[in-house]
């Protein structure tokens, strides 16, 4: 399953996704849905993810530009990223098999999918120092802010286990 997907996404008002598309369209479609608040003080502060229901979060990041992405598809829990700043964890349900990585900005297609098996996963945001996403991309910043490479571990897990700060950095 250990498979990769990495791609630069247009990080608009500081921010992308990495959300089960149709889960969350269903979630939200619910009558009984209860709409979390996404970027509450400690979301913004502490976790920099916002947490937009069960099968959607929000990756907070530095700048609002093209940032570098992996995602990264395992068996099993895997190692921190030994130069990894800031990392943290949380819950991600995948009712329909795929995760779309993508800008808030995009309209998720083809090019933001990779499927996985149906089921309930941890996934691990670890913020690694970066130059510029290499060419043909070209850095346009709005806000100002360091380059972080945001690499995105996926695993399944059998519970839930709430947002889960590993490593905590310097604010960006």
């Amino acid at each position: 399953m250990d498979q990769v997907r990495r791609a630069v996404v247009f990080a608009d008002h500081a921010q992308f996704y990495v959300q089960d598309v149709d889960g969350q369209i269903a979630a939200e479609e619910d009558d009984d849905y209860d709409w979390p608040e996404a970027w509450s003080d400690e979301a913004v502060e502490v976790w920099r993810i916002g947490v937009d229901g069960p099968c959607s979060i929000a990756v907070g990041t530095a700048r609002s530009d093209h940032v570098e992405t992996a995602l990264q598809v395992h068996h099993a829990c895997p190692p921190l990223w030994a130069d990894a700043e800031h990392v943290v964890e949380a819950d991600l349900a995948v009712p329909s098999g795929v995760v779309h990585v993508f800008g808030c900005m995009e309209r998720p297609g083809p090019q933001h999918r990779v499927e996985v098996p149906v089921g309930r996963y941890r996934i691990r945001v670890s913020h690694l120092p970066s130059g510029p996403p290499a060419a043909p991309i070209r850095a346009h910043p709005i806000e100002p802010g360091p380059h972080v490479n945001y690499h995105l571990d996926l695993w399944p897990c059998a519970e839930a286990a709430g947002v889960a700060v590993v490593r905590r950095g310097r604010p960006e």
